[in-house]
């Protein structure tokens, strides 16, 4: 089976509080995300998402080295909107010419993409998916999906180490796999993703033999094992989140920048 994720719950910050606290606090950045067009806003959004994994537990370094080629990303779409956008007025030439709704456009869809990105990553860090497993199925939803949802979010560490491990074996046989033009780009899949890929699903075949094993899905329902209830850390994330939500809509009214 998948080993456990290293879940930051039950420590300091956002881990003090349970699933249904973290889906609120999730909620509330991606009303931010989607719902506020002032790019200060969404700025403050990403330096609470900083905040909240450094309350966690996370170093800041380490976040941005976890979300590189998202931030990387992030620049390839603001530069794609700025050029793309020919409205307003040329602020500088580069090629067909930058203009002031382009730079607008450009940092909206790129702080957009870094908020949703950092707040998942976020909400993944500080949530036990056993727990959320176990809330949404008390909800009323069947085990099977909740299941699906525990072994998705294991997947995520899973891949990770052993990318890991399979980079550090590369360089031992002396096989470069940093991604440095589209030529190194085709290598590192070839040396790193191939071996990734098969190895998920030997794992995968594992956890189906262990599954049927088991005789998973034989009853409609199951029985939980954990007793959820609301505590002091889900009231502060609904708190947090109900507050983004407020200045969400002040920024609409106010038509804030």
């Amino acid at each position: 089976m998948i080993p456990r994720r290293r879940v930051r719950s039950g420590v300091t910050g956002l881990g003090r509080a349970g699933p249904a606290g973290n889906v609120l606090l999730l909620a509330g950045f991606l009303t931010i995300a989607f719902g506020s067009g002032s790019a200060v806003l969404k700025v403050v959004a990403l330096l609470l998402v900083v905040f909240l994994a450094w309350w966690c537990g996370e170093r800041p370094r380490d976040l941005l080295r976890s979300l590189r080629f998202v931030v990387l990303f992030a620049v390839l779409l603001f530069a794609a909107q700025a050029l793309a956008t020919r409205d307003g007025d040329v602020v500088f030439r580069v090629g067909p010419g930058i203009t002031d709704s382009g730079l607008r456009a450009g940092a909206g869809m790129a702080l957009r993409f870094l908020l949703i990105l950092t707040s998942s990553f976020l909400f993944v860090l500080v949530t036990d998916p056993d727990a959320l497993a176990h809330a949404i199925i008390r909800l009323g939803i069947p085990y099977r999906y909740g299941f699906l949802l525990i072994l998705a979010l294991r997947f995520v560490p899973f891949f990770r180490e052993e990318l890991r491990v399979v980079r550090e074996a590369q360089r031992l046989r002396g096989i470069r796999t940093s991604v440095r033009s589209p030529r190194w780009l085709r290598r590192a899949i070839r040396f790193t993703f191939v071996p990734v890929l098969v190895s998920a699903l030997l794992r995968v075949d594992t956890i189906t033999m262990s599954m049927k094993g088991r005789a998973f899905g034989l009853y409609a329902k199951r029985t939980s094992t954990q007793d959820l209830r609301w505590s002091v850390g889900d009231t502060t994330a609904a708190a947090l989140s109900l507050g983004m939500v407020a200045l969400v809509i002040a920024s609409r009214r106010g038509s804030w920048p």
